[in-house]
């Protein structure tokens, strides 16, 4: 038997199939648009999200590797911030504000301005144009007409369960990436729906992540061509999926995620907030992780190969093949990856991506490579946010799509100086299935995932473990103070000074 796990990701949704071993049998992805009406903005249409979960789940199945009768039940994750303004009938009422969407600064400096401390207090997060509570500020600030028939608010993965299920709940984790949940009491907070002008009425019931939502619906298990009655486990955030998946579950252990935004999660025995971190509780209670967050990683790979491949020829193979071939450093060339603003440990939507240092003596390899440092760079920025909680000795667990490049992970454990082992198989949708086989009481919470290499593409340039390599740290030591320098030299001309 196995449990589909099935991820609502920023750029696309992806299923995969797992048995009670926690191998990968199949899998099945698929695309969705993000459209910026205006610079800066970034939304989608969540009928978008339904057909691609038709579509990823009906690529697994038809992969003929599982059959639809073996599908003991389905575990959901999402992106985290992203939420979904319905009508009295059900019917999203705009596209989904997505995490990265930069529109809300004003309501996020009046947000702070007003009650800044008190939002820290009660969510352990600092306002900031990533959370929900601005972009809902926003909506009901500038589209009147929009908010005036606004009857519930539910996150991108509750959506798609009340799709699946006819069920309104969420987790712990999803609410509190909301903004409108008291982290301390565990529940919905009325001070904070308010800012917003909600009542918590408004928003979805909160259950531990494993527990069953509920089932398909007839209709929806023909679209998915699964057996009715299906069950659907609640599922969590991304992140949370991820660390889950990777097995990162003892204090002091740390987890990296390579894809398409970066950062680093550290759990924690207990909540630790701090203003430039994000805290989640974990899906193994009661510990908690902190997280460090950047805005930007595989998504500025993504953007540079796009950049210099305009016929769409460059690969990621061949992007991997040009970093390999420039020298450590660059010869100079330096490259900062705020194409979205950048979140820790600035938390500065007014940062802009740049490269420093080019002549006429660089050529492609040279800004192939210095995408991965600078991404790599970030990383180790995000990490100094992290470092007064006590990271533990043991390597870090990196997770993401970035992790199939093999150069990119040296770099990264060159960059960090700390040895990096890699869980291919611990995406989002990996960790949610291993929550729905949890949840369905196909594997005890002891047990320890045999993680797999995925069963399509090829993985030979991915290694269990990175070791760095002591010269490249120590050059790497001295490019990132001057990653540092050059990041505070720039910052007062994108608008703020966030030194």
């Amino acid at each position: 038997m196995y449990v589909l796990g099935i991820d609502l990701g920023t750029s696309g949704c992806k299923a995969c199939a797992v048995d009670a071993a926690g191998r990968v049998a199949a899998e099945g992805s698929i695309g969705y648009p993000t459209s910026s009406p205006q610079p800066g903005w970034a939304e989608q249409d969540p009928a978008d999200w339904i057909g691609a979960v038709v579509e990823a789940v009906g690529k697994l199945t038809e992969s003929g590797a599982v059959a639809p009768t073996d599908v003991a039940g389905l575990a959901l994750s999402c992106a985290a911030h992203i939420g979904v303004l319905l009508d009295e009938h059900d019917q999203p009422l705009r596209p989904a504000i997505l995490w990265s969407d930069q529109r809300s600064h004003q309501e996020v400096a009046e947000l702070e301005r007003e009650c800044g401390d008190e939002v820290f207090q009660l969510t352990h997060q600092r306002v900031s144009t990533t959370w929900t509570l601005p972009h809902l500020v926003w909506v009901r600030r500038h589209e009147p007409g929009v908010w005036s028939q606004v009857r519930r608010v539910l996150l991108s993965k509750d959506y798609l369960l009340w799709w699946l299920t006819g069920r309104r709940v969420t987790d712990p984790a999803t609410a509190v990436s909301a903004q409108l949940y008291d982290a301390r009491a565990g529940q919905w907070s009325e001070r904070l729906c308010g800012l917003a002008e909600l009542t918590t009425d408004m928003l979805p019931q909160i259950v531990p992540p494993t527990d069953v939502a509920g089932t398909l619906t007839d209709a929806v298990a023909k679209k998915l061509g699964l057996p009715p009655a299906t069950p659907v486990v609640v599922g969590t955030l991304d992140s949370a999926a991820e660390t889950y998946g990777a097995g990162v579950d003892q204090p002091g252990q740390c987890l990296l995620r390579v894809a398409t935004a970066g950062g680093a999660h550290l759990v924690l025995p207990e909540p630790h907030p701090h203003p430039r971190l994000i805290t989640y509780p974990h899906p193994r209670q009661p510990l908690w992780y902190s997280q460090a967050g950047t805005s930007s990683c595989a998504s500025a790979v993504r953007w540079a190969i796009d950049c210099f491949s305009s016929d769409g020829t460059l690969s990621f193979e061949d992007w991997d093949r040009l970093a390999a071939s420039a020298p450590a450093g660059c010869e100079g060339l330096m490259f900062h990856p705020y194409l979205a603003g950048e979140r820790c440990p600035y938390w500065n939507p007014d940062l802009r991506a740049s490269f420093v240092g080019a002549t006429a003596a660089h050529g492609t390899a040279h800004f192939a490579r210095a995408v991965y440092e600078g991404t790599a760079c970030s990383i180790r920025d995000a990490l100094s946010a992290l470092a007064e909680l006590g990271i533990g000795p043991a390597p870090f667990v990196a997770v993401g799509g970035g992790t199939a490049s093999g150069i990119w992970m040296q770099i990264l454990a060159d960059v960090l100086d700390r040895p990096l082992d890699i869980a291919p198989a611990a995406d989002s949708s990996y960790g949610a299935a291993l929550l729905g086989l949890e949840g369905l009481g196909l594997r005890a919470k002891s047990e320890a995932p045999e993680h797999a290499e995925q069963p399509t593409g090829d993985k030979s340039s991915v290694a269990r473990r990175y070791a760095p390599r002591e010269a490249e740290s120590a050059a790497y030591d001295q490019l990132f103070e001057r990653y540092r320098r050059v990041q505070q030299a720039l910052a007062p001309l994108y608008g703020t000074d966030s030194s």
